[in-house]
């Protein structure tokens, strides 16, 4: 008899926000490709970018596995409840949840930045990861932990990642919204892991570098009224040499689905850097 694993490592059900693209759809691939017999994808994205994103799950699924898009907005509770609701009706139970609904905000000095702005960004990266939690958590503490996935581990009844970002650990000049939000997000993973750690629910976030997604986009281009971008390429290139090399959206994906295994049942919240050493590095190359 082999003493080698060769179980999937992920056999549950993984629900995650803001998963029709970017880093949310990584981390969705990573999680089929572990063995996931349930994929479920969140987000306020259109129907177009929602089918497009359950394709691309599906071809890495399991041939029994199933891929279920939900539409709704993180800052509604009554869409997170409802669906709750959804995931446990359709697969019975919640494994793993990623909150990487998210969005950049306002970039700009706080003396120009409008309020009403400023708080889109915390009630979307902050309450709604909150939120987000809450809905997950009451679930997981409900249920039984998968038997068999990791012999003599303790219990897992569940496994939450959180999205904080390295302006959870630094600051920007022009992004008290966004840092703040992240910081919060921290805070909240720190809480929520001590809370939780003795019913068999264990919680951490990660800090993802640079990547270049979607949310960034409309900060790359030239706004009307202005002459130049919020975020220009040079201080683009300027972050990745700092971060050492361009990053993928995969490398994201597998470490959130990674973190969730019962393989990492002593991590409670952390809050793990997947940024090629941006941080520790106080040079700008």
């Amino acid at each position: 008899m082999s003493h080698y694993r060769s179980a999937p490592i992920l056999p549950g059900v993984a629900f995650i926000t803001g998963g029709a693209r970017g880093l949310g759809l990584a981390i969705a691939q990573s999680f089929a490709k572990e063995g996931a017999r349930g994929v479920v994808l969140f987000d306020i994205q259109p129907s177009d970018t929602m089918a497009a994103a359950r394709a691309s799950v599906e071809q890495f699924l399991i041939p029994s596995g199933k891929c279920l898009t939900i539409h709704g907005d993180v800052t509604q509770e009554s869409a997170l409840e409802g669906a709750m609701e959804t995931v446990v009706r359709e697969f019975g139970r919640l494994d793993y949840a990623a909150n990487f609904a998210g969005v950049v905000g306002p970039l700009g000095v706080t003396w120009e930045t409008g309020v009403e702005e400023w708080r889109r960004v915390i009630e979307v990266n902050t309450v709604g990861v909150w939120l987000s939690m809450r809905a997950e958590l009451r679930v997981m503490l409900k249920q039984e932990g998968i038997a068999g996935v990791e012999t003599g581990r303790v219990e897992q009844k569940g496994a939450i990642v959180n999205c904080a970002s390295v302006n959870s650990i630094q600051g920007g000049a022009g992004t008290t919204g966004y840092t703040a939000s992240k910081h919060a997000v921290l805070g909240m993973t720190k809480s929520a892991a001590l809370e939780a750690r003795g019913e068999g629910v264990r919680v951490n976030c990660v800090s993802p570098g640079f990547l270049l997604t979607k949310l960034l986009e409309p900060a790359m281009k030239v706004a009307e009224g202005e002459t130049t971008a919020k975020l220009t390429g040079d201080a683009w290139e300027m972050y990745e040499r700092r971060q050492g090399r361009k990053a993928s959206f995969e490398e994201v994906g597998d470490v959130v689905a990674l973190l969730c295994s019962p393989r990492m049942s002593l991590v409670v919240g952390a809050n793990l850097s997947i940024d090629n050493g941006f941080t520790i590095n106080e040079n700008p190359t």
